[in-house]
């Protein structure tokens, strides 16, 4: 194992052919890594938007399943850290270890147990038995698994301060039940600042999309609702919002939350989860599933810019002194370092 100050080699493996949260926060951490002189690969996600998040000097081995994980990992050989995000990752590298032999720590971003069916909650099991190390990306997070874990909150690059001068309200998230997509649109519906010039806009994909569309025109908000899809430039979305809205409640982290945070942008989100921890005191909550609190929120900010900017200002402070990515990658390395040299990392 290399010492303190000695260049890394790791594998970051997410088992997906997807490019989200997940695998966005996977290049950043690679890009940091390499940045400060490790040797740094990557395995799965969508190959042609890791090619273009990823730096020149960053391989990445597509992989659609755990068996084609398990190959590109048996390929790249021993590493320092094999760093698995999500339960499949784990098992493709439970799978090459005979080969691999490399320490393994795991990422855990979502807020439950590991496996989605009885059949994968079951796999669980028995490939977690080679992690060294799991590491929560939230307090939440690591007291809603079983087991031990490392808290080491996420963190994203600074980010200059958007203007806020545009009447934009952005959702940045999976088009899925547990975000709470719905209440969002509600509250929407419920603000009536669609008649007062202002927009929604909608950026993620997920199996609620035409759902979601309904209810918008259901609720009779269409007009002023835009269904954007995936976006690649998350940071110029971003950068033209003036309010961000997160109305789910489980979010382990709130990756977007957090990346709002960072252009200054004021956030009202649900007063539960990751949210509680990522906005503390700076953001504007309301109760979970409370589409008529949500608006009232919205309405207080789309009426004061004064208070827009406060807000904001407050937000993007605490994200430069809790969030920033070079924070984040210091406890990632630190963790990297005990896990090789067989010691058990500090769970602060």
């Amino acid at each position: 194992m290399p010492g303190p100050e000695s260049p890394l080699s790791v594998v970051h493996v997410v088992v997906t052919d997807a490019f989200a949260g997940v695998e966005r926060y996977l290049c950043e951490v690679s890009n940091e890594l390499a940045a400060r002189g490790h040797r740094v690969v990557t395995i799965g996600g969508d190959r042609d938007r890791m090619r273009h998040e990823l730096g020149s000097d960053i391989r990445n081995h597509p992989a659609t399943g755990l068996v084609a994980g398990a190959r590109a990992l048996a390929r790249v050989g021993h590493v320092d850290i094999v760093h698995a995000h999500m339960t499949a990752a784990e098992g493709a590298a439970w799978l090459a270890r005979p080969l691999q032999r490399s320490p393994i720590v795991a990422t855990r971003h979502f807020a439950r147990d590991r496996g989605s069916s009885a059949v994968a909650r079951g796999l669980a099991t028995i490939t977690s038995r080679a992690i060294a190390c799991d590491i929560a990306i939230s307090q939440f997070v690591a007291d809603s698994i079983s087991g031990p874990s490392v808290v080491i909150p996420n963190g994203v690059p600074d980010r200059d301060q958007a203007a806020l001068d545009t009447a934009t309200v952005v959702m940045l998230q999976r088009l899925e039940a547990e975000k709470a997509t719905d209440v969002g649109i509600q509250a929407w519906a419920r603000s009536g600042l669609a008649g007062q010039g202002w927009r929604l806009l909608v950026a993620g994909q997920g199996e609620l999309h035409g759902s979601l569309v309904q209810l918008a025109r259901d609720l009779g908000v269409a007009g002023s609702v835009e269904f954007v899809g995936y976006v690649a430039d998350t940071d110029k979305l971003l950068s033209e919002a003036t309010v961000f809205l997160a109305p789910g409640h489980l979010d382990g982290f709130g990756l977007s939350v957090v990346e709002a945070m960072a252009h200054g942008v004021p956030v009202v989100a649900a007063r539960a989860g990751g949210h509680l921890e990522t906005l503390a005191g700076d953001g504007l909550l309301f109760p979970p599933g409370d589409p008529a609190a949500a608006a009232e929120e919205l309405v207080r900010l789309a009426h004061d810019p004064s208070l827009r900017r406060r807000a904001g200002a407050a937000l993007r402070q605490r994200q430069q002194a809790q969030f920033s990515l070079p924070r984040h990658v210091d406890r990632l390395e630190e963790v990297y370092r005990w896990v090789g040299a067989g010691r058990r990392p500090d769970r602060r």
